[in-house]
């Protein structure tokens, strides 16, 4: 019996949260990175310090807005996995599976309801409708009366 194993490193990529995040992280690499090639260029390495810093400074933004986000994100459990997770929008992926999670009703798997024209062989139990009696405090009320 085998199963289908994800990568270790495609948590990166499941979910809207983690795509973000993931590519303010290459933001940050990127801005050190030509901060870097300033070294080749000592005439030019005020430019490329500056450069560098726009690029690190704007992964600080993109953490902070994805940081909003997350704490206005919906979080539920995942049906397949079972662990929290949090949905931006309304279709998103688990964050841990990456199983697709959506909150539109008009995803939702409808049952699948008899065809009339067949008939129900089956001996299924006929319930009237009858209205079943409730718990509400009005009629605990009455049971405690007549007791």
């Amino acid at each position: 019996m085998s199963t289908k194993r994800k990568p270790k490193l495609a948590f990166l990529l499941s979910g809207k949260l983690n795509k973000i995040r993931t590519f303010a992280l290459f933001l940050i690499f990127l801005g050190l990175g030509v901060m870097y090639i300033g070294f080749l260029f000592p005439s030019l390495m005020q430019l490329f310090f500056i450069l560098g810093m726009l690029w690190v400074l704007a992964s600080v933004g993109i953490y902070f807005w994805t940081g909003t986000l997350s704490l206005q994100s919906l979080k539920v459990n995942c049906p397949v996995c079972g662990k929290h997770t949090k949905v931006l929008g309304r279709r998103d992926e688990c964050m841990h599976c990456g199983s697709i999670l959506s909150v539109d009703p008009a995803d939702a798997l409808k049952s699948q309801a008899p065809n009339p024209t067949q008939k129900n062989d089956s001996k299924e139990e006929k319930y009237d409708s009858a209205p079943t009696e409730t718990n509400s405090p009005s009629t605990q009320n009455d049971k405690n009366e007549e007791k």
